[in-house]
């Protein structure tokens, strides 16, 4: 079945390489100054090509988290890719002076949050779900109203938790319970709920996510690449949270491919717990497909079955990474990389065919000038910057 990747920011495309050796807080204050520089043109730029480097790594389905809802889903329509989108919702900044600062109205978030979900309801390839980042960025207050407005619209809700230990502390620090706390006391959790990271979650918080039903979507590189450490995600899964996994963005990951999360899903636990019978084949190839579906309340992808979307893709077992052949599963989870995805098929449409796009040479010159056009602005200010 077609790959899911279930956390994704398209647009940090255009970031990809210029922070290796960051931490997470400090990598997070450069990707934001550079979010700032960028137009329209820039968002749909950089979410094609995030979106054509998926579907050649097998990628049918992605959840995204950008602002520009618009132009991620005309890019998604020009790949050929199923989109979730979820609009990224923020109302404050943390400052060094007054703690939290507002920056943008909860009521105006919420309205445009409600206005992108029904302008896509219609939209077969398209869904729209609310995303509020997570706190800081988030306020608990709109996190709250987040999760009403989703569950009146009849949508998910995506958003980030517990990637360090430092917004837990802040949340206590300004008189809030803990971060999972706080919004548990709010009724955030559900169901329509998926978190990405948990890295920083105890035996408490992972059997809490069970109980409520949230879903995971974990992204191994990410973590590992930004020192964040490794969620325990065997844990979550023996414990009945249902898990996907996610690349997080080419920013801080350096590659927009699923089959590369599953291996190092399974090889950092087994590694973690010593333990080298643990997240089998089976279960990562899971993460990947069906349980993502699950998580995005879909359970017409993920499976190849009659009824379900065709969203499919044909491996080159020629490829030498796949032989021998005797045992393919294991050979898709820890040995298959893009190089042998030959096929691509989403709802039924190819947009990959003998491992190469089915655009034509002139749109693909396109599509790479228009986006190196958007690289060079990152670039000149990167230049500005670390100049002595």
């Amino acid at each position: 079945p077609g790959l899911i990747d279930l956390h994704n920011h398209s647009v940090q495309i255009l970031f990809r390489g210029d922070f290796d050796g960051l931490p997470l807080m400090a990598w997070l204050r450069e990707t934001d100054k550079l979010y700032e520089i960028l137009d329209s043109q820039d968002v749909f730029n950089a979410a094609r090509l995030s979106f054509y480097e998926k579907v050649l790594c097998g990628v049918t389905s992605v959840l995204d988290m950008e602002r520009e809802v618009d132009m991620v889903a005309n890019a998604a329509r020009e790949v050929g890719i199923r989109l979730f989108e979820a609009y990224a919702m923020f109302d404050q900044v943390e400052t060094r002076k007054s703690g939290l600062e507002r920056i943008n109205d909860i009521d105006k978030e919420l309205r445009s949050a409600e206005k992108y979900v029904r302008g896509y309801m219609s939209d077969p390839m398209v869904d729209v779900l609310l995303g509020p980042v997570g706190f800081p960025s988030s306020s608990f207050e709109l996190m709250e109203g987040s999760a009403r407005l989703a569950r009146r619209l009849g949508v998910g809700i995506h958003s980030h938790l517990a990637e360090n230990p430092v917004n837990d502390k802040l949340a206590r620090t300004l008189g809030f319970a803990g971060e999972f706390e706080e919004l548990e006391k709010r009724g955030f959790f559900g169901e329509d709920v998926i978190l990405a990271h948990t890295v920083y979650v105890d035996d408490m918080i992972i059997d809490s996510m069970a109980k409520y039903g949230v879903s995971v979507a974990h992204c191994p590189s990410s973590n590992a690449k930004l020192g964040n450490g490794v969620a325990h995600i065997n844990k979550m899964i023996k414990r009945g949270v249902n898990v996907g996994l996610g690349t997080d963005g080419a920013a801080s990951n350096d590659s927009e491919s699923i089959l590369g999360e599953m291996k190092i899903a399974s090889l950092l636990q087994r590694g973690l717990h010593r333990d080298s019978t643990i997240m089998d084949s089976q279960v990562v190839l899971d993460m990947a497909t069906v349980n993502a579906g699950r998580a995005l309340g879909r359970m017409d992808i993920g499976s190849i079955e009659v009824g379900k979307k065709a969203d499919i893709v044909l491996l080159d077992l020629r490829h030498p990474s796949m032989q021998p052949s005797s045992n393919l599963l294991d050979n898709i989870v820890f040995s298959a990389d893009c190089r042998v995805v030959d096929t691509v098929i989403v709802s039924g449409k190819i947009v990959v065919r003998g491992g190469k796009l089915t655009v034509e040479e002139e749109r693909w010159k396109k599509v790479l000038k228009e986006y190196q056009e958007s690289r060079k602005k990152i670039e000149s200010v990167l230049m500005h910057e670390r100049q002595p």
